[in-house]
This record gives C-alpha cells, structure tokens and sequence, in this order.
C-alpha cells in the first residue's frame, strides 16, 4: 500500500481519500473512496477518530484492492519548546 502526502491525486487510478468537512461520510465514487471526517468535534476526539478513519482506509483499501490512502488532514503542530 502507498501512503502520499501529494497534493493532487494522479488520474487514471483508484484512491481512498480521507480529508476534514461538516460531518461524518463515506462516499463511493468512480475513482475509488472518500472518507469524511467531521472537523467540528474536540480535538482530543478529532484526532482519535481521525486515526481510527485512516486505519479503516487502510483496511478498506486491501479490501477493495486498491494500492493507494491519500489522507488531506493537516498535521498536528509540535508543542514548543520552553
């Protein structure tokens, strides 16, 4: 399976895509999967839930046979250090 922080999703190949919105989805499309995570919960639970998606991506993705998860969410910023 391929992981990529790309910012645009080649043609021609089917994909799982995991990105931040307004609720909870998952939508089948012609090119492959996109999974909706709702942006508005705390964030103790957005980043849990946000793992859980992605391991279900991965999972979906060897289910479907598809060879690539692109995830769109941004990266937690490191503490500073003082």
């Amino acid at each position: 399976m391929n992981w990529t922080i790309d910012a645009k999703v080649p043609t021609g190949r089917q994909y799982i895509l995991v990105e931040y919105g307004d609720e909870n989805r998952l939508v089948r499309h012609n090119r492959g999967i996109t999974m909706t995570v709702d942006r508005s919960m705390p964030v103790n639970l957005l980043e849990a839930h946000t793992e859980t998606v992605i391991g279900d991506a991965q999972s979906m993705a060897d289910q479907e046979n598809i060879d690539t998860v692109y995830v769109t969410v941004p990266k937690r910023s490191s503490p500073a250090n003082s």
